[in-house]
């Protein structure tokens, strides 16, 4: 095993407590720009269903979907890898060979970027052909956008990615959870009042990813070159071969690039089968139920930007105890902060759908089994990103080969009997499923135990809050602006009542958040190498 990931501690890191607090200080920036993340996708799928309908929506999120899969395999696992390797060397005092893993792995993405879009623009007029014909010259148009997009996104989303391991998330939540979002749906606005083609829509979902690409790779080339700059001669230090260098890099990216691509056909296959078994419209409302859905995966995407980072560090020095407790304390966070939400879609489904448009609210019933479904798979954690931190990515492949196999053969089983429904409970099984095999087969050398009385406890609390009360609406009422209101109102005054009484239990008495909110301009912050002090320390799925 290399170097960076088999070194043992030296010296004694800071305490668990200092740590956590230092984790839940800048998990709460993240947050806020999960939230406003969360929201802007929220929106778009509003905007996009009410300007354009339900047909046209299909189509669009039907070449998200297809794009998405093909970014998958563009990456090849430089996404996660980057984000391990820069945090691993970095944590070793190493920026030098945090420059050199960043050429050796954006260069290959690169090359074969070219290589998939290339293929696409191939079988362009062949996948057109298999659309209806007066969808053809919308689907073309559509095909030859993500040709171009796929050159270059996954170099840009690797560098993205790449940025978390500096000591801040700066970059990635002001990139892509703030601009990114706001401007696609500026985007969708200015193409609907300028009555533009709707062969156009998917440019503004390509064209702010591509500036947003360009913008990451600046930035996280300046910001090594600057490291490496400002750090002591090491002329001394034994350094590794280009070979043994790409050979460590990709023997984890590649089988994580495989797992990529299976974990993006769990949160995508389905809109593409909808597609194929029920038609656009159909499509077009799964896609807004499960885009609900993973848009409430907010708190589980900002803690995933701070943990994955720090589970890295922790392992590059040995700290397997460290990891474990990352991936623990996080899995409890997640089910206070995701729980409640989950609970409130399941309930409101149809007021959520309605937003849309009434050709959406056909999906109200998947989407409140698919929000249920969340529950489970939210109590088990980020395992995904704790095994890929530790170097497992041929173990997250084999798991997330077998749910999407799950997958596919119940949504072929469930989807004609049972319409959207079936792919609802398809998708479900199979996402949590995922989770659960990397659970059990984490190994003996890889601590990742769940805290299960603090996990019945949160999650207690939040059924008691918000679920009962759920229960009730859903039996007594019409989900409606007001009962909502209601809900969240009272949820939110029992929710903080149960918690003020369990915060022992679920040690938040230990949390200091208050300063907060002075670290939402992270440039003013002293970097830190230290894993457990590093505020960059996952679907959507992908860690």
């Amino acid at each position: 095993m290399s170097e960076v990931v088999a070194r043992p501690a030296r010296e004694a890191g800071p305490s668990p407590d200092g740590g956590r607090r230092e984790l839940a200080r800048s998990g709460a920036v993240s947050l806020v720009g999960s939230l406003v993340a969360a929201v802007g996708g929220f929106a778009l799928t509003i905007v996009v269903g009410r300007l354009f309908g339900a047909h046209t929506a299909g189509l669009y999120f039907q070449a998200v979907a297809v794009f998405m899969i093909l970014n998958g395999v563009a990456l090849a696992g430089s996404d996660t890898g980057i984000v391990r390797a820069l945090s691993a060397r970095l944590a070793l005092g190493r920026p030098d060979r945090a420059r050199l893993a960043l050429r050796l792995t954006l260069t290959p993405v690169l090359l074969w970027s070219v290589v998939v879009a290339a293929t696409l623009a191939v079988l362009v007029d062949d996948l057109a052909a298999t659309f209806p014909a007066a969808d053809r010259q919308v689907v073309t148009a559509y095909l030859w956008v993500l040709v171009g997009t796929l050159v270059v996104s996954a170099c840009g989303q690797a560098a993205l990615n790449g940025t978390r391991s500096l000591g801040t998330v700066g970059p990635f939540v002001g990139l892509y959870q703030v601009a990114l979002p706001l401007t696609r749906l500026l985007a969708v606005g200015a193409l609907w009042w300028t009555d533009a083609p709707a062969g156009w829509l998917l440019l503004s979902y390509a064209v702010p990813l591509v500036l947003m690409d360009a913008a990451a790779v600046a930035i996280l080339v300046r910001a090594l070159r600057r490291r490496d700059a400002a750090s002591p001669d090491r002329s001394a230090a034994p350094e590794p071969s280009r070979a043994d260098e790409a050979r460590e890099l990709w023997g984890f990216n590649l089988p994580r690039g495989v797992a990529s691509c299976l974990e993006l056909g769990l949160v995508w296959a389905d809109v593409i089968i909808v597609g194929i078994l029920l038609g656009p419209a159909a499509a077009g409302a799964w896609a807004a139920a499960s885009r609900f859905v993973t848009t409430g995966t907010m708190a589980m995407e900002a803690l995933r930007l701070q943990s994955a980072p720090a589970m890295a560090s922790a392992w590059a020095r040995g700290d397997r105890r460290g990891l474990g407790e990352v991936y623990g304390v996080t899995a409890v966070w997640l089910v206070l902060a995701s729980w409640p939400l989950f609970l409130l879609l399941a309930t409101h489904a149809p007021l959520v759908l309605a937003l849309v448009g009434p050709e959406f609210t056909v999906a109200a019933t998947p989407l409140s089994v698919m929000a249920l479904g969340m529950l489970g798979y939210v109590a088990l954690g980020n395992v995904n990103a704790a095994l890929l931190m530790a170097g497992r990515s041929v173990a997250t492949a084999r798991n997330t080969g077998v749910a999407l196999a799950v997958n596919i053969g119940l949504n072929l089983l469930l989807v004609p009997a049972l319409g959207l429904l079936g792919a609802a409970v398809a998708w479900a099984v199979a996402l949590t499923l995922d989770s659960l095999l990397c659970l059990l087969r984490s190994g003996v050398d890889l601590p990742l135990v769940l805290p299960g009385r603090q996990l019945l406890a949160a999650g207690g609390a939040a059924l008691l809050a918000f679920g009962v009360p759920g229960v009730a609406v859903r039996v007594l009422a019409a989900p409606t602006a007001g009962w909502l209101l209601a809900h969240v109102a009272v949820g939110a005054v029992v929710y903080a009542a149960l918690l003020a009484a369990l915060r022992r239990r679920l040690e938040l008495d230990r949390l200091d958040l208050a300063p907060a909110l002075r670290r939402l301009v992270p440039h003013r912050r002293r970097p830190s190498t230290d894993p457990t002090t590093d505020p960059t320390s996952h679907p959507g799925r992908n860690p």
